[in-house]
């Protein structure tokens, strides 16, 4: 827990800090993700969430590990885009019999050009590629699609990421002009800083972990970490071989049991990542936390585990909390759960009203 700032908050200058520890924040909804970085960083509004995107630039918003929305630590960009480069894979759902994989190519070069020193809104993006390649209607569309069909390929390559947005509409950057740095790093050297940030937040970890992660088959991770193989000690855990960084194998040793209550939201990287899963909840409640379509549950978390799940719903310009616990909490827990509920109202900026069901 204390590798996630889950066992005491980061201070509130320290947003982009832990994101880049966190190995990135899932964000394919924008107020999870700020909710998973309420829960490590004290102090904090939903709009200091925002002013670190789109005033400070220290986060970024774009598509990243397993080709979903992630927010990043702006510094980190340069070496995850170097990380994807050398796991390309092209998605049948980027192809039509329209766009093959230069056409794709061509467009992902000119999506690189038509944000040279513009902020576009997708559609004047589509718009500008379609007219600068002379292509048809239905390139546009593709590149309107809400899964970035055409968008992820360019983000991929660094040559893209978010802006803020226009109203309802979503804009596009180049990253190396709105971040102001660029330094990328070999595709090797990405994976020896990505690794070793992976193992000490997540580990006790296998290859199968970081192919969760990252998105790709446990053979590929497996040859991926003798880039790092001898900075890991093999360690058994719950009856199974696993890898942390030597130099932390101390720090885990000599970790005391952590008291807490937090609520985390959904999609939290905490609750996705851990594995074996059997100890983060029991099976009687497995399916009440990963659920099959929805993604995984806002989960209570109690003493690093999953004790409930919660759900919060807008009515009268307040907020209205409620908790189900998995099992009965002591009055202190309750506290806990009513001082967290605190902390989220302010953080949302409304009054929150708890109800913890027995």
């Amino acid at each position: 827990m204390s590798s996630h700032h889950l066992a005491k908050r980061a201070r509130k200058g320290q947003i982009e800090k832990v994101v880049s520890h966190l190995c990135g924040v899932q964000a394919q909804v924008l107020s999870y993700a700020a909710l998973a970085i309420w829960a490590r960083v004290e102090g904090i509004t939903m709009q200091d969430v925002q002013d670190a995107l789109w005033k400070h630039r220290s986060l970024v918003k774009t598509w990243c590990m397993r080709g979903t929305l992630h927010l990043l630590a702006a510094s980190d960009l340069p070496i995850y885009v170097a990380a994807r480069k050398t796991t390309l894979v092209v998605k049948r759902d980027w192809l039509t019999p329209e766009i093959d994989v230069e056409e794709r190519k061509r467009i992902v070069h000119a999506i690189l050009e038509a944000l040279d020193g513009h902020i576009l809104t997708r559609e004047l993006l589509a718009e500008e590629v379609v007219k600068r390649l002379g292509m048809s209607a239905s390139v546009r569309k593709h590149m309107l699609s809400g899964w970035g069909n055409l968008l992820n390929p360019a983000a991929e390559q660094g040559y893209l990421c978010f802006g803020p947005s226009e109203g309802s509409k979503v804009t596009f950057v180049r990253p190396d002009q709105w971040v102001g740095r660029w330094d990328e790093p070999s595709g090797r050297k990405a994976w020896k800083t990505l690794l070793r940030r992976f193992f000490s937040t997540y580990g006790p970890a296998t290859h199968h972990d970081i192919g969760h992660w990252w998105g790709f088959r446990p053979e590929r991770a497996r040859m991926l970490m003798d880039y790092i193989a001898d900075e890991l000690a093999e360690v058994e855990f719950e009856g199974q071989k696993r890898w942390v960084r030597r130099e932390d194998v101390e720090r885990i040793v000599d970790v005391e049991r952590v008291r807490s209550v937090k609520l985390l939201p959904s999609w939290d990287c905490y609750v996705m990542f851990y594995h074996p899963r059997e100890l983060l909840v029991s099976q009687n409640y497995r399916a009440r936390v990963f659920r099959k379509l929805e993604g995984n549950a806002p989960v209570l978390l109690v003493d690093g585990v999953a004790g409930g799940v919660w759900e919060q719903r807008r009515k009268s310009g307040r907020t209205e909390l409620t908790v189900h616990p998995f099992s009965n909490l002591s009055s202190g827990q309750k506290q806990l759960v009513r001082d967290e509920a605190n902390s989220l109202g302010e953080f949302m900026g409304t009054n929150v009203e708890v109800t913890i069901l027995s």
